[in-house]
């Protein structure tokens, strides 16, 4: 695989023309994923492709993104080799760090481990532009993670480090309810009210794929000032409207999630759940579904500019959206 503009079909071309005249001149991307084989082999092999790296980003998202100034949160994509904490980790930190000497104006975040130490993570902050800490869920100790509990896979001493140096904590919650989990809702209220020097961004808009988890819960949480969203990844517009709703586009942010936006597909609620349709899915669907698909990346921007638009969003406010809440928390 090789990212640049020859992934995006005609039809990816001509939502790319809606949208032109939707997205500000202006773009912070706040979740952009880069890897290399030596950290995370099994991503590259799931992508087919040793590397995605800023070069790679460029070449693929300016199709969507023509003539843009865009700055990056470069988030290194999580593999279990990463576990190693003398060995992947060590050449995933590198890899960022190098990442950022390209660019003075990105900034990212770093992987932590569920049992690492405050006294690891600060050592790892090699670069002035990191800015954050990100934890997933593949890294607790389970064999299988997507019910885990929270503090399974991010340390308090993440949150402590955060809280002292004024960063960001990136996480992408499992468990089936996300954030209309009890236990996901509680531990948030309180870590969050804890270590209010501290920011919590709420990935993939609370990882909203099945779109009713925020709707139902995002009243819960809007009073928690140093609660953020991401809307990376999603496909559907009604978690991104409540939240645009109850908390406003100051603390709401875009992000390509890169390189998962070069798959052709979107995610879908599907009953008290959700499904990620694929390419192999989309095969199977009728001639003209078939050649009308669009990649992941297309999904959410329309989806973000249906949000926008049925939240009535002036245009500063998606100003906001796409690049000034995210200039304020990282600069």
């Amino acid at each position: 695989m090789t990212f640049d503009k020859s992934m995006y079909n005609a039809f990816d071309l001509d939502a790319i023309k809606i949208l032109d005249d939707f997205l500000p001149a202006k773009i912070f991307d706040t979740h952009a994923h880069i890897y290399d084989k030596s950290f995370a082999p099994g991503v590259a092999e799931n992508y087919e492709a040793d590397k995605a790296d800023i070069e790679d980003y460029k070449r693929f998202m300016s199709a969507v993104l023509p003539g843009r100034d865009v700055k990056l949160n470069l988030i290194p994509y999580p593999d279990t080799a990463m576990r190693d904490m003398a060995g992947a980790m060590d050449l995933s930190d590198a890899f960022l760090v190098k990442e950022l000497e390209k660019d003075d104006n990105n900034v990212g975040e770093i992987m932590v481990l569920p049992k690492e130490s405050a006294e690891s993570i600060e050592k790892r902050l090699m670069h002035s532009n990191i800015k954050g800490l990100k934890c997933y869920h593949i890294f607790a100790d389970k064999k299988e993670t997507w019910n885990c509990t929270i503090d399974e896979y991010l340390p308090e001493s993440a949150w402590e480090v955060a809280n002292e140096k004024k960063l960001v904590i990136t996480l992408h919650m499992v468990k089936d309810k996300a954030l209309s989990d009890e236990d996901n809702l509680k531990y948030i209220i309180e870590t969050a009210e804890k270590y209010k020097d501290a920011t919590l961004i709420l990935a993939h808009a609370a990882r909203s794929f099945a779109a009713w988890t925020a709707v139902e819960a995002v009243d819960k949480v809007k009073h928690l000032e140093n609660v953020w969203y991401d809307f990376s990844g999603v496909c559907e517009s009604p978690a991104m409207i409540q939240i645009l709703k109850k908390v406003g586009a100051s603390r709401c942010m875009w992000g390509s999630d890169f390189p998962v936006c070069a798959m052709r597909g979107k995610a879908i609620s599907l009953a008290d759940t959700f499904y990620w349709i694929n390419e192999k899915d989309i095969e199977g669907f009728s001639a003209s579904t078939t050649t009308h698909s669009w990649l992941v990346g297309t999904e959410n921007l329309m989806a973000t500019r249906q949000a926008c638009i049925i939240a009535d969003l002036s245009k500063k406010e998606i100003e906001d959206l796409f690049y000034n809440s995210a200039e304020r928390l990282f600069k």
